[in-house]
């Protein structure tokens, strides 16, 4: 009798046990094309199980729940997490645990306007919360006044890098890390920069520097191109930057700017308007910024570029003269 109930009892232990043991351990086989499930930022245990189980990942959600809460109830990360081939439930478990999902990134380039950025969170990044993110010609004031920029706009305050999120994140949040980088080396390099320079706050600084960015010069050029421009503010000589009009047609630029394209009127015109214009036009990167607070020892108050090359005069005559020859170089490529 007492052989028959100690088998009893082994039954009784063993029998969940392997159980319990198979539907944790036992690997399935997912569809070819595998899953890629969102666990979203904020998202309770309960909540995260019951998303994979609908996507078909935990086929036991109960036993899963028993094994999370065995382990001590850890914290199952957020993330977008890819399961491929034979997955077992341990596993999915144990990925969660650590946080084994795949990043996902905001990438910000150098020289991109508020507006590019603003289309990028839109069309390209389907796991941000974009709640509260504005959008329209007013953006760039009402993510100032959410603490996304100063002076009255979010334009130029986005620093350039790549900012890793998980779904559920929020759009802002995104955008306020980005705004702090920008403004935190924007305060460092300003109290590092140059003396004699003609600004009179960061913000002027941060204006110059989207500028020399979006001429596209290579990192290179930039401090003898920002003297150029830092020159031309000090003897009250309009800046002429092309990229000025630019921003200031918005749409209207087809790619070629005409005669009438540079008489826009705008106060980011640059050939109208003597010094900086109100707001950045792009979003500057460091080799930029610290080309305008370092910028070469030079009285050049002219550029041009020529492919790679770029040739600077410090008089309208010499600077009419090297067009000359730019002109008469690429009359000679074309034929």
């Amino acid at each position: 009798m007492r052989r028959i109930l100690l088998s009893f009892l082994l039954v009784i232990i063993l029998v969940p046990s392997g159980y319990f043991g198979y539907t944790m351990y036992w690997p399935q086989t997912l569809l070819k094309a595998g899953k890629q499930v969102p666990i979203r930022l904020g998202s309770g245990a309960l909540e995260s199980i019951q998303t994979l189980h609908r996507a078909g990942i935990l086929p036991y959600p109960q036993m899963f729940r028993l094994a999370w809460m065995l382990m001590g109830r850890p914290i199952l990360q957020a993330g977008l997490y890819d399961f491929q081939g034979r997955v077992s439930q341990e596993q999915v478990l144990r990925r969660l645990r650590n946080g084994q999902s795949t990043p996902l990134n905001l990438v910000i380039i150098p020289g991109w306007s508020l507006a590019m950025v603003l289309h990028e969170l839109h069309s390209k990044s389907p796991y941000l919360n974009l709640h509260a993110l504005p959008l329209g010609e007013q953006a760039g004031q009402q993510l100032a006044d959410m603490g996304v920029g100063a002076n009255g706009s979010a334009e130029g305050w986005l620093f350039p890098d790549s900012y890793r999120y998980v779904p559920g994140t929020t759009a802002l949040s995104l955008l306020q890390r980005a705004y702090q980088r920008m403004e935190g080396n924007l305060r460092h390099l300003w109290s590092q920069r140059a003396s004699g320079l003609p600004l009179h706050n960061p913000y002027q600084a941060l204006i110059l520097a989207s500028i020399v960015q979006k001429e596209g010069a290579p990192p290179a050029q930039q401090a003898h191109i920002a003297a150029v421009f830092l020159n031309r503010l000090r003897k009250g000589m309009p800046l002429q930057s092309d990229p000025t009009v630019i921003y200031a047609l918005g749409k209207q630029y087809h790619g070629h700017l005409t005669s009438q394209d540079m008489q826009v009127s705008s106060p980011f015109n640059t050939y109208l308007h003597a010094g900086l214009p109100p707001t950045p036009i792009s979003m500057p990167g460091m080799s930029s910024l610290q080309a305008v607070l370092h910028p070469s020892d030079s009285q050049d108050l002219y550029f041009i570029a020529q492919g790679n090359a770029y040739h600077y005069s410090s008089t309208y005559a010499q600077h009419i003269q090297q067009i000359k020859q730019y002109l008469q170089t690429t009359a000679r490529t074309a034929s």
